[in-house]
């Protein structure tokens, strides 16, 4: 299982992708570890660029949902926490989630 080739991720390819457009220059100066850490960082916030991170607390739970509005991130919030319980064998509360907001970035 191990020696069989692993498909390349989607953002193993645009790793390639970007590093094969790079000069000979910049590729014999820079570590590809460095390179893919860069890399990584931007190409996570690029992904993200019309979304908020909000982390909320939810019962026991602290969930980050990253949505476009508070109103997206407690509907999805309150399906994790749904999802969570529901894991460990429980029931969402009869009343419903009391969600209490933590943070947002």
């Amino acid at each position: 299982m191990l020696d069989k080739p692993q498909p390349k991720t989607q953002f193993r390819k645009a790793f390639d992708e970007w590093w094969n457009a790079q000069t000979p220059e910049f590729q014999e100066r820079t570590d590809v570890h460095a390179a893919w850490t860069i890399f990584q960082a931007g190409y996570t916030a690029g992904k993200r660029k019309n979304l908020k991170r909000y982390i909320f607390r939810v019962g026991k739970f602290r969930i980050t949902r990253w949505a476009e509005s508070v109103t997206a991130a407690k509907e999805e919030a309150i399906i994790e926490a749904d999802y969570r319980v529901a894991m460990r064998g429980g029931k969402p509360p009869a009343g419903g989630w009391r969600l209490e907001r933590l943070g947002a970035s």
